[in-house]
Parts: C-alpha cells; structure tokens; sequence
C-alpha cells in the first residue's frame, strides 16, 4: 500500500531490504466529487492523493486505485467485517490487486503506533490469505526520523495539524524540519514521525525511484482555523518528473548483500505477538553509514578496505575482465569495493569464460554468478534472483544456467513459470552480460566447449544453439536484473556499436529490437558433431577430479 507519505515510502524500502520484491502500488482516494481532498480517514492518508500515481511512475510500476466510498462505522480497535466501513474499501483494493497478481504474497505497511491501522490491515490480509510486512511498528520515532533522512528519503511536510507547526512548515523538508520536529517531540511530546496526526508528508524522492517529482504548483488550503494548532495542507496541483542521477550506493549494498557472517540467521516476516495484537515484522536495526554518490562518477573516494561480502544465493562472484582492458577492471573494482561486494576480478591476458568454467569446477563451487566487466544491476537484483531460485527449488526444476542479464526481448514469450511471474524457460538469452551457474551446467558447459568451441562464433549465440536443442537446461529472468553499459563501453560489433550511440543504458533491451539477429537465426551447431559426453557429464569430471 502506498500512500504516499514517507513511512509508506520508507517500509516499501525495508521489504526490498529484506528480499522481497515491489510488484505493483495500491491507493485509495476520495471520491472524485469530494469538496476537499483531505477526508479525516481514520485508515488512510488522503492529502496528497491525486499526486500518488505520479510515485507509481517513478518506480516503473502498476498502479491500483480504490475510491474511498466508506467511513469509519466500526471505530473500536478491533475490527469484525462491517457493511459500508471503509476498511472494506480496502479489502477491495487489494482484492484487485491480487486478481491481477496471483503471485503476491504481502502487503506493504508504513504503520508505526496505530494499532487501528494495523489491525485492519491485518483483518484484510488474513482473509486474503496475505502477510502484512510492516517494518517500522513499534519503532522509537526520534531514531526512525533520523534514519529515514540519512537513508535517502526525501519527503516533505504537506499537512500540518499540531501545536507549534503552522504555514512556514509546509512544504519543508523532512531534513530542514527534522531539528524542530524532534524539539517538539522532547518539549511537547509531539511524536516525530507525525504518528499522531500531527503532520503529514509526501515523498519526493528515494532510493526506489527511477525518476525524481519536482512540484511545480501547490495550494494551501485551510482545513481548520484554529488559533493555536490550526489544520493547513498543500493540494498539490501541477508537478513533474525528471531523471534521478543520485542514488545511494551504500543503500543499494545494504539491499542487495548480506554479511557472509549472518547467512544462518533466519528472518521472520511474522512476529510472535499475542493475537490481539497486529502480528508484524519488528526490525530495530541501527542506520548504516550512508554518503549520497554520483552513480557516473568513477572517482569513488573510499574510507578504507571494505569487509567482505556474499551474495546469499551463490558461492562465488566472477567478473571477467581482459587486461588489454584495465580501465574497466578499476571501476568496476572500485565499484565493488564501494559496495562492500567481495568479487574475483578474472583477469588474463585473454580471458574467456571457459576459463572462468574450469576455475569453478576446480574451486568445488555449487553455484557462481558470472558478470563482465561493463554491467550494471538493478536495484532489487538479489531479490529478484532469489525468488527465481526460490522458485526453482519449490518445484525442483532442475536447472544448468539462470540468465539475470541478457539483452533479448523474447525471453517472456513463454508462460512464466508457476512459481514466480518473472522466470521464464529460456528461448534466445542473447548476451552473456550475467548469469548464474549451477555446477553441473559448468561440468556441462567445459565438457563441451573444450572440445567444440568455435572461434568463428560468439559464446553467446553457441550456448543458444545448445537451448535450442535442449542441451542446456536454461532459465531466463525477464525483465533482467544485469544490463550492460553500452554508454560506457559500446560493443566491439560493429551494428551494435552504432545502435549503441542512439540507446544508452537500461534502453539498450529495446534497442535490440531493431538487431535482425532472430529473423536471419542460423544455428552455429548445425555442421557441428554433439559429442556424446555433452548429455551425460564424462567420468573424469567427476567431484575430485582437477580439469586442465
């Protein structure tokens, strides 16, 4: 649920902290016909509304709305079903929501103290057969604040509704009110998250955005004139997006790796409370440093050596890299460092992924993530993988190669596996821009390139030959996780290259399009003997034995 507010805002961040993944955004509102936008819901936050969908567009995502058509007949902490009350209004939103996406599993909450709020919410997810994930319940308020500012959420205050805040707070920061919010929380008692309505806010941009809201126009209109706490808020009525080109890079490495040290820890999404209260997630982590970093800046200024780190779906990271090719070996280490990601950086003279196959035969490694040295990921890339995998192992799908970066458009033709809508069986994963290998697929892979890998042929139009003919057991997520940076280091090929300077970034996945590399598909194989050690594994790549 989002409502536009930072704590709505905030709690989506801690789900992708934890592993889950943001799938679609749900918002109720007033009716279109409401004298004000500001309703006094006692479940909803409603000031700010008509700018939520504006939130959905910066997190490249689908967006629910439910008319807030009910009111708060039921008023007692606990909630039974109830004709005409509005938390029916939200059985209804998330119902469409679920209709649309059988595969959810949660729902987002930005509750702290209300114990009105979360109980509804619970009383919808149990009948829905949902898990509320309400991260900031309980938290200490001051602390919580503080973290939010520090962690990259730019909200501002758009309703005000509490002694000693008034008209010059509006429109504020969460940053510029946060010494005057916590002065009023220790002289007044005021809570400083705005937990008792005191205030309210909208969040302008996050860690999460793809793009920033830049308000163009705003209204202030006077809800309550009261002489000592008068109620005002800001009708957002013009606003805009642009390109958001700072994000956190110690943000994403606290989303996306965990410390090798906790992996055996286990993580409950639902506490043990008793029944009467909302059964949430309690999460009192202290903030991490935090410095905000221009993501095209490759001079990364570092404090220090970093601690290691481990993704917690594979035994090992390679990034190969030439070392005719040393300017990307040092951003991209720089960059790893910077994140706290422990990788090997693969270089040879003439370095080749088959290479980088025999090392993890080697090495014992039962899974390896393998990237080339001009990749970016997405933010919720562990998250992601891990629910494919997670998806996999729930069906034990036997599985050699799972595609998280490719540049194929055609990788969704398929039905989407049963498990998890964005993991698909593979059917031209062009790009070896990132994947992750299982053992058996490196044992696979060796045994057959090392006797008939074509020099002539790019690796990655060989190992589709080989999908083709249900040789490889391959996988593909789609949209990928791992994209390459064509702005950065275009592709030696030369079509490619001249695509490269029209499309940049994520938007090189629509540029192939145009490639007319499926229409003219010759299969690389076809004069090719398939050595029959390929379909079985030959004995001397049995566990022990060392490949030369």
């Amino acid at each position: 649920m989002c409502s536009g507010g930072k704590d709505s805002t905030y709690n989506m961040m801690k789900c992708i902290e934890d592993g889950h993944e943001i799938i679609a955004l749900a918002h109720a509102h007033p009716p279109e016909d409401a004298a004000q936008e500001e309703l006094d819901s006692y479940l909803f936050q409603t000031v700010g509304s008509s700018a939520v969908a504006t939130i959905a567009e910066c997190m490249d995502l689908p967006f629910y709305l439910q008319v807030i058509a009910g009111s708060a007949i039921t008023q007692t902490l606990d909630y039974k079903l109830t004709e005409d009350d509005e938390t029916e209004d939200l059985f209804a939103l998330l119902s469409n929501v679920k209709h649309h996406h059988p595969d959810v599993a949660g729902v987002s909450v930005g509750a702290i103290f209300s114990s009105y709020q979360a109980n509804r919410v619970q009383h919808v997810c149990d009948r829905l057969g949902l898990t509320m994930l309400a991260y900031l319940w309980h938290r200490e308020q001051v602390g919580l604040l503080r973290e939010m500012v520090h962690n990259g959420v730019e909200a501002i205050l758009i309703k005000v509704a509490a002694m000693g805040l008034g008209k010059d707070d509006l429109g504020n920061t969460l940053k510029q009110a946060m010494p005057k919010l916590i002065s009023l929380s220790e002289k007044h008692g005021v809570h400083a998250c705005g937990e008792g309505g005191e205030f309210e806010s909208f969040t302008l941009d996050c860690p999460l955005f793809k793009r920033r809201i830049v308000i163009d126009e705003v209204e202030t209109i006077i809800h309550s004139p009261d002489i000592y706490s008068p109620v005002l808020y800001l009708k957002l009525k013009t606003l805009h997006t642009e390109p958001n080109l700072v994000i956190s890079l110690v943000w994403i490495a606290k989303i996306c790796f965990i410390d090798s040290s906790n992996l055996t820890n286990s993580h409950s999404i639902v506490s043990n409370a008793a029944d009467s209260a909302p059964r949430v997630s309690i999460d009192h982590s202290p903030a991490v440093g935090h410095t905000n970093a221009d993501v095209n800046d490759l001079s990364l200024q570092l404090s220090g050596p970093a601690p290691e780190y481990a993704l917690a779906f594979t035994d090992h990271i390679y990034c190969i890299n030439e070392m005719s090719k040393l300017g990307r070996k040092g951003r991209m280490a720089e960059l790893f460092n910077y994140m706290h990601l422990h990788v090997e950086m693969f270089s040879r003279k003439h370095s080749t992924h088959i290479d980088i196959w025999r090392d993890m035969i080697n090495s014992g490694y039962d899974r390896a993530l393998i990237v080339e040295d001009d990749v970016d990921f997405e933010l919720d890339s562990v998250a992601v993988i891990s629910r494919a995998l997670g998806a996999l192992n729930s069906t034990s799908a036997d599985w050699d190669i799972l595609y998280v970066g490719h540049c194929s458009m055609e990788e969704n033709q398929r039905k989407a596996h049963s498990a998890y809508s964005r993991l698909y069986k593979s059917t031209h994963p062009f790009c070896t821009s990132g994947y992750l290998l299982s053992r058996n697929g490196a044992k696979k892979l060796f045994a057959y390139f090392i006797e008939h890998y074509q020099q002539a042929r790019a690796l990655d139009i060989q190992l589709v030959a080989l999908i083709k003919r249900k040789l490889l057991k391959s996988y593909s997520i789609y949209p990928p996780v791992v994209y390459q940076r064509r702005d950065l280091y275009p592709s030696d090929d030369g079509l490619e290259l001249k695509i490269a300077k029209k499309f940049k970034n994520s938007a090189w996945n629509e540029a192939l399009a145009f490639v007319p590399r499926l229409a003219n598909w010759v299969d690389p194989l076809d004069s090719v003997y398939l050595h029959p050690a390929f379909k079985h594994i030959p004995s001397w790549m049995e566990d022990g034995n060392t490949v030369n």
